[in-house]
């Protein structure tokens, strides 16, 4: 999960701006740029968290901790 983080974001930003826009009121002009942004501050919080466990693995592996199987 953690080798490719910026996928990753991407991947969960589309789909919880797509959750954003179908749960938002359908009479309001701003949903969409709210849904937008709101999905890319998912996926950006995601990247850094997915971008984080791979330098937290890559420290293990180097100070021999853990060998990087499950």
């Amino acid at each position: 999960m953690a080798r490719r983080p910026i996928r990753l974001g991407l991947f969960l930003a589309v789909p919880f701006a797509l959750f954003l826009l179908l749960v938002s009121p359908d009479d309001e002009a701003g949903n969409v740029p709210i849904a937008v942004l709101g999905g890319l501050f998912l996926g950006l919080l995601f990247s850094v968290a997915a971008g984080a466990e791979r330098l937290r693995q890559r420290r293990l592996r180097r100070r021999g901790l853990w060998d990087g199987r499950s």
